[in-house]
């Protein structure tokens, strides 16, 4: 969320940048600047029947303590009547401060000075590649075909279970999911980031401290009781503390988390429906950063490059790319995505999304630090899917094919999948 203060202060530049994004969130800035100035303009008025009362309040003691009845019953009527229009304006001041709220909290992030401007992802701008796209002497398999022949994964009976876009890992195709969530966490870990174990139920509280409420809402689970199942564990990570105060020496805090994620994928029909790419179940190993706002960028580059690590441990080529204005996402500042090489796309497919949010989340959960003056700030919030377990899984299947359908095990996973360096090609099926 915002800072009403520098909206207030700062509303021409505000108006400008978030243009950038889309010219449409002028608007909300202008319906947010009348809002407030009318929620104020009531604050006023309250104040000034407040202070209004109170002296006319001293005047009723004192016409009492004169034994003037008829004096004080007159006061005492004002004093009614003054509270009276207290309390409609208190009601009128409590509906507006709640729509103000709402109308704030579904207004993006400030996009960096450094991020490109830009309409959609036509518009990104690659940073760098790491490899060359995996060569092949025969016609590669994509991952939903070949790993179906191999027994690694049944779709059809992860329908039955369940509906379209579940799936169910079956023998070495579980233990390949199994050793790259291990493979990530323990990467993850060495590279001085925490290792957690959060629920996936989650509270509203916690969703609109991180922005997917009220906005995204149609992107949610949402269970009978009111709660939610978790979209990603940035969630869980991020609240933990949440409308808490930390010390400045304890940031930076890393947390990572692999996790089982939900997304009712909306508005994503005929996108991605082959495979394991986009399932509304799936599992995700995610990077958090509670970093002091001095350093949040250099953070964004650790965090960045640890995913990047990730991929060039398996050798798996990719690139990176950092997102325009039109395809950051709503709590982003600035956004680095990092893209894996899949032979059946022929094309580099998103595994991983870097975020600097700066104070924009923080400010929505209270969450802050006191700096060595004393004084309480937000913290900045970073987040990053390190990596995205499915879909890398679906990377090693294609990349690390052979031409008699077996699929060699990258060297950093056997150790997590007792020794072995083949995934032997045995079709199941016949």
């Amino acid at each position: 969320m915002l800072d009403i203060n520098r909206i207030r202060k700062e509303a021409d530049a505000i108006k400008k940048n978030l243009s950038r994004r889309n010219p449409e969130w002028v608007k909300s800035i202008d319906e947010v600047i009348k809002l407030d100035k009318k929620y104020r303009d009531l604050l006023t008025q309250t104040e000034k029947l407040s202070a209004q009362r109170n002296a006319i309040s001293k005047d009723v003691a004192k016409a009492k303590a004169a034994k003037d009845e008829q004096t004080a019953s007159k006061l005492q009527k004002e004093v009614a009547s003054i509270k009276t229009q207290a309390a409609d304006l208190d009601k009128q001041a409590t509906v507006l401060a709640k729509e103000l709220k709402e109308k704030m909290l579904g207004i993006p992030n400030l996009p960096h000075e450094s991020v490109p401007t830009g309409k959609d992802e036509t518009e990104n701008k690659e940073v760098h590649k790491w490899s060359e796209p995996t060569k092949f002497d025969f016609k590669p398999k994509a991952h939903w075909d070949l790993a179906v022949e191999d027994g690694l994964v049944d779709f059809e009976r992860a329908v039955k279970l369940t509906g379209t876009r579940f799936t169910c890992y079956t023998k070495y195709g579980a233990k390949l999911i199994r050793a790259l969530i291990q493979y990530t966490l323990d990467s993850n870990s060495a590279a001085g980031f925490q290792e957690m174990l959060p629920a996936v139920i989650l509270n509203a509280n916690s969703l609109t401290g991180t922005g997917q409420l009220p906005k995204f809402e149609e992107d949610l689970f949402k269970l009978t009781n009111g709660y939610y199942l978790s979209p990603t564990a940035e969630v869980q990570l991020t609240n933990y503390f949440g409308n808490e105060i930390l010390p400045v020496k304890k940031l930076p805090i890393r947390f990572t988390a692999n996790t089982c994620c939900f997304r009712s994928e909306a508005g994503s029909a005929g996108k991605d429906t082959k495979g394991v790419i986009r399932q509304h179940q799936f599992y995700k190993t995610e990077m958090v950063i509670l970093s002091n706002p001095k350093d949040s960028y250099e953070q964004h580059e650790y965090m960045t490059r640890q995913a990047e690590k990730l991929l060039e441990g398996l050798k798996l080529p990719y690139r990176r790319i950092v997102l325009c204005t039109g395809d950051m996402g709503f709590g982003s500042c600035k956004t680095y995505d990092i893209e894996v090489w899949l032979p059946s796309y022929n094309s580099y497919k998103e595994i991983s999304s870097c975020s600097n949010c700066e104070d924009f989340q923080a400010r929505r959960m209270m969450l802050r630090y006191k700096d060595e003056d004393g004084q309480n700030k937000y913290v900045h919030t970073l987040n990053g899917s390190g990596l995205a377990i499915d879909r890398l899984w679906a990377a090693v299947v294609e990349n690390y094919q052979q031409k008699d359908g077996s699929i060699k095990v990258p060297e950093p996973l056997q150790k997590y999948m007792n020794g072995l360096k083949v995934i032997p090609h045995e079709d199941w099926r016949k």
